[in-house]
């Protein structure tokens, strides 16, 4: 399997933030529910809360995909999820989490899902795959990247990520603080976007279709601003990333290829969601990470419901 064909647009600016609309081709709807548009309760797990897993479960009629790096939120803590996470109607599933609130462990068992995702500086943690070397203290690395927020923005009392989001979003605006309304909206057939921080490209995010992308679009560029915050002063100066820098990155992430459908990774293993097969993917080469989930449908190709590809020399990917 591999991206199929993709086409970048005009970058529109925010400060240091380029964002660079992106099209490619699809069979078209998967019948697939994500964001706030899922009912998907989140629970700790029955026999007893543990940090690194939340209970899922779908309470709506069709499939509903969580993202890698969402956010859910409440419980014992909050966390984010691991990977991308598909589920079908009625089922439910315990999943991989990290922490994203280290000074809290009390609170009930449910969880809230506003569908936000956690900023790039946080996400990009995720993006080493399994196998990874650092792996085991991955978790760590996750709590050192929010901590940064408390460095910036002021300590949080029980390092919580979401109150940083909370207080970035309440906070009154002034001539030099862009919000989520300051970017464009989603063009027709929009499946992506390019993210430049500064003048280098730092990630490509695609869907399967167009509605797909506009459910997670929003969240994704509020996530993206809190990020500024953690620039240096040289990079919020700098101009804008050029778009061949944003072409030849999305070059880069559909070069990759990630094997059959069937019969690939044993870890990465096909789980059947009655009108669909879901399956993660994953694969890295050079400076791009890329990982994701896939399905088939009945009588199609297997195709991309969601990919991240990431640029792994930004300095915003640097260990934490």
């Amino acid at each position: 399997m591999k991206v199929q064909q993709l086409h970048v647009g005009a970058a529109t600016t925010l400060g240091p933030l380029s964002i660079f609309p992106v099209w490619t081709a699809g069979a078209g709807e998967l019948g697939i529910s994500t964001g706030t548009h899922a009912d998907v309760a989140v629970t700790e797990l029955a026999g007893g809360p543990q940090v690194a897993r939340l209970t899922v479960t779908n309470n709506g009629p069709r499939p509903a995909l969580l993202l890698e790096g969402e956010l859910l939120e409440g419980g014992q803590q909050h966390r984010t999820c691991a990977r991308d996470v598909l589920l079908g109607a009625g089922e439910t599933r315990d999943i991989d989490t990290y922490c994203v609130e280290a000074g809290r462990w009390e609170g009930t068992s449910s969880h809230r899902r506003q569908a936000r995702r956690a900023p790039l500086n946080v996400w990009a943690e995720l993006a080493t795959g399994p196998a990874d070397p650092r792996g085991s203290d991955r978790q760590g690395r996750i709590w050192n990247r929010v901590s940064r927020f408390d460095a910036a923005r002021g300590r949080s009392v029980t390092s919580s990520l979401l109150e940083h989001m909370d207080r970035f979003t309440a906070e009154p605006r002034d001539k030099n603080r862009f919000d989520a309304t300051d970017a464009p909206a989603p063009i027709e057939g929009q499946r992506g976007v390019v993210i430049g921080l500064g003048t280098q490209p730092l990630l490509l995010e695609v869907f399967g279709t167009h509605t797909l992308f506009r459910r997670h679009y929003r969240q994704l560029v509020e996530s993206a601003l809190l990020d500024l915050e953690l620039l240096p002063p040289h990079v919020m100066a700098s101009g804008p990333m050029p778009g061949h820098r944003a072409r030849d990155f999305a070059a880069a992430v559909q070069a990759l290829e990630f094997g059959p459908f069937d019969g690939g990774l044993p870890a990465l293993e096909v789980r059947n969601h009655g009108p669909l097969r879901s399956r993660n993917i994953t694969r890295a080469a050079g400076h791009v990470a890329a990982a994701g989930i896939a399905v088939a449908l009945l009588r199609r190709e297997p195709e991309l419901a969601h990919l991240t590809g990431w640029n792994t020399k930004h300095p915003l990917m640097e260990i934490a």
